[in-house]
């Protein structure tokens, strides 16, 4: 009974001490929403969009304080369809620094959108 109540205290002790890396807000909403409806996205959706999505990327939370793989990216695709083309290079460059493994990608998509 003893060994029992040990290893279950354990187990408790090591998953409430688990870290988070990444905060994710309300990203797959987001990503979500402008997936479904990108080809109909008014001005005001886009700000509606960037204004959710600010926080994930100008406000990372977790242990490492950068958003999660991607995020960067995506922000700066929304920007590039937004028509804020100096944001967007911002941004992606900010995705390659931050995770260099996506460099080789993000430097293809920037070139085939002109950035």
């Amino acid at each position: 009974m003893k060994k029992i109540l040990s290893i279950l205290f354990l187990m408790i002790v090591f998953t409430s001490c688990s870290k988070v890396l990444y905060t994710h807000y309300d990203y797959q909403e987001v990503v979500y929403t402008y997936a479904k409806n990108s080809e109909q996205l008014a001005d005001k959706d886009f700000k509606n969009l960037a204004k959710t999505f600010s926080p994930i990327v100008k406000e990372p939370q977790g242990e490492n304080l950068v958003p999660p793989p991607g995020a960067y990216a995506d922000y700066a695709y929304l920007m590039y369809k937004r028509g804020d083309r100096d944001e967007a290079k911002l941004y992606f460059e900010k995705e390659y620094l931050t995770y260099p493994e996506s460099k080789v990608y993000v430097q293809s998509l920037m070139e085939k959108l002109g950035l």
